[in-house]
């Protein structure tokens, strides 16, 4: 049996923990960071189901018999480094039962008050590509910084976005999700977190902060870079007094062409 502090995504996290936190998205215990476990990952470990401690909780069908790799609540992510034992753990999700097993770490802890939200979000998710296996929440600062200015309507929202570089449609043709204010934590979200994912990567909760989903760690990550990026644009521009569109739909269109991109339908005039 492995040391399941030894697989390479247990690393990885910790170390875009740390990364999140010095690019100041994860200020205290602001985020949460779920990983499915490849099988090659799970047969490395050795679990025996049944051998952990059981914690209620509604289990989406989407998730059932996965392990998955899950920051702590509370948890500080300048700290994961240095004491994933109760800053991190492996939670198996039983074929049937509406509770989960801690099988690693998260030693006198629990997972982020944000593990049904992550697990609706891995059941859409899964549901579209079976190797999408990451979803990751933040406090993004120039997205945040978007939901308070920018527009309100999740249209507008994308193409505000789209028009701001190439890479932006590039990355996220589908769009970007955008959940109204909710209360944090509760079932309420997390469902309408899982009906924005079912055909978006990622979603953006007003005046909070993100969720990115992706293949890998860092697939994930890059996709929550680029937003961010074209965010802080985007606000760059408004502190200008610049009101120019940026590119228009004609442009929009040609790159879609160029990289055989389909848009979200209706977004984009004549697509």
């Amino acid at each position: 049996m492995a040391d399941w502090k030894q697989i390479g995504a247990v690393k990885e996290v910790q170390e875009l923990a740390y990364l999140m936190w010095d690019k100041n998205w994860d200020e205290a215990n602001g985020g949460n960071i779920t990983y499915l476990l490849t099988d090659e990952e799970v047969a490395e470990l050795g679990y025996t189901p049944g051998a952990g401690r059981k914690v209620d909780l509604k289990v989406p069908d989407g998730v059932r018999g996965k392990y998955v790799l899950v920051t702590a609540t509370g948890s500080y992510f300048r700290e994961l480094r240095d004491d994933p034992d109760h800053l991190l753990g492996i939670c198996y999700i039983p074929e049937e039962g509406d509770y989960y097993e801690i099988a690693y770490g998260l030693e006198d802890n629990r997972p982020t008050s944000e593990f049904p939200a992550h697990l609706a979000t891995h059941a859409a998710r899964l549901a579209v590509d079976p190797e999408q296996r990451v979803v990751m929440h933040n406090h993004a600062t120039n997205v945040l910084a978007m939901t308070h200015v920018g527009p309100t309507d999740e249209k507008e929202f994308t193409l505000a976005l789209w028009r701001i570089i190439p890479e932006a449609i590039v990355l996220f043709p589908e769009g970007i999700g955008l959940v109204p204010f909710m209360v944090c934590g509760t079932q309420d979200i997390a469902d309408a977190t899982l009906e924005k994912m079912k055909d978006r990567r990622f979603v953006v909760w007003q005046y909070h902060g993100v969720f990115s989903a992706g293949h890998s760690l860092h697939d994930a990550f890059g996709l929550l870079e680029t937003v961010d990026k074209v965010a802080g644009v985007y606000l760059e521009m408004k502190r200008c007094g610049c009101d120019k569109q940026g590119i228009d739909d004609q442009g929009l269109r040609d790159l879609c062409e160029h990289f055989g991109l389909t848009p979200r339908a209706g977004y984009i005039e004549g697509m």
